[in-house]
């Protein structure tokens, strides 16, 4: 198994040798010694796990129970905490070929870091964003297309900041799975989470390996059974193909129409008006402060305005709690926002 998911750094790998493993082929892959500098590994895991210290309980995994840690925007909060370290790690040549392959130059790099604590239980499978984030209502009534190309969208790749043995949970992968063609929308189901509890594998990932898999491929992480906690840096990477042409001044628009739209009884116009009115996607946000609800996708705008009329709320009360929505999703003007972007 090793011998078709493993290459090493060493290796001449190529844009094409990573498209066809991600695509075509087992829909993930690792490079050994990526990352050959362990000393750089381990200063930026102490940046890390100070910053999981400092945030406390709020770190928390959406993806399991129990005493995992996530940090959000782990790519901020380096830069912010340790600027000397940010260039040579995310400066990757391997990251940054493996983003190439997947995405062509235009790419955005997000990191999450992961943490599952000794005896932290494993992650439920699933697939990833864009549409691994939907409930299946939503997903249904995607044009069938959009389950083919979300997964170019997005690389899903992750930074192994230690050893890891199958005893302490490395990721599990369903090879293959990221070509099942309706996979975004059955993932949740009894008898693919059946499927994948039988047929996952895991193989063991050394310090400074890089992971990168397809965002559709049936993954988790596994559970750690160990005495040590197990910090990898879990990294996504956005086409930026899929940025607007222009910015809409969102609070704006719902502060002139939404004191129209209270005297209107067509439900209909009023849903369709309200999806020109606000941001029709809850993304990109700032996860410490929104982090993702039990359906991971959270409520749209859109949603919640039309509860807001369905209600009659006045447009005082809507336009503020409107402005406390979209707050959540930015760095506020704080002292914590400050630091974090090193000001």
């Amino acid at each position: 198994m090793d011998d078709e998911l493993v290459f090493h750094a060493s290796e001449n790998l190529s844009i094409e040798d990573i498209t066809h493993h991600l695509s075509e082929g087992p829909g993930a892959l690792i490079i050994r010694g990526a990352y050959s500098d362990n000393k750089l590994l381990d200063a930026v895991e102490s940046v890390f796990y100070s910053r999981i210290a400092e945030e406390g309980e709020k770190t928390k995994d959406h993806f399991s129970e129990g005493t995992n840690k996530r940090l959000w925007n782990a790519l901020n909060k380096l830069a912010a905490d340790a600027p000397e370290l940010f260039a040579e790690y995310y400066g990757n040549q391997y990251l940054h070929l493996g983003c190439q392959a997947w995405l062509g130059p235009l790419y955005q790099i997000t990191a999450q870091v992961n943490v599952v604590m000794p005896n932290g239980p494993p992650q439920i499978g699933h697939r990833d964003y864009h549409l691994g984030y939907f409930p299946p209502d939503i997903i249904r009534q995607m044009p069938k297309a959009i389950y083919s190309v979300s997964p170019w969208l997005t690389l899903q790749g992750a930074v192994v900041h230690c050893d890891v043995p199958i005893e302490m949970g490395p990721t599990k992968l369903l090879l293959g799975s990221q070509k099942d063609k309706l996979g975004y929308l059955t993932y949740r189901d009894d008898e693919e989470q059946n499927r994948f509890a039988r047929e996952a594998i895991q193989v063991e990932f050394k310090k400074g390996d890089l992971v990168l898999f397809n965002p559709a491929i049936f993954h988790a992480a596994g559970g750690n059974s160990t005495d040590s906690p197990r910090l990898v840096n879990l990294l996504q990477v956005s086409s930026a193909l899929a940025k607007p042409m222009e910015h809409l001044d969102f609070c704006e628009l719902v502060k002139q129409v939404y004191p129209m739209l209270i005297n209107l009884n067509d439900e209909g116009l009023v849903e369709r008006t309200i999806k020109t009115l606000v941001d029709a996607y809850p993304f990109p946000s700032n996860l410490d402060l929104d982090p993702p609800s039990e359906d991971w996708l959270g409520e749209l705008d859109s949603s919640w305005l039309l509860d807001e009329w369905k209600a009659r709320r006045d447009p005082k009360s809507v336009m503020t709690d409107f402005q406390e929505r979209l707050a959540k999703r930015r760095y506020r003007n704080s002292k914590k926002a400050q630091k974090l972007h090193g000001s």
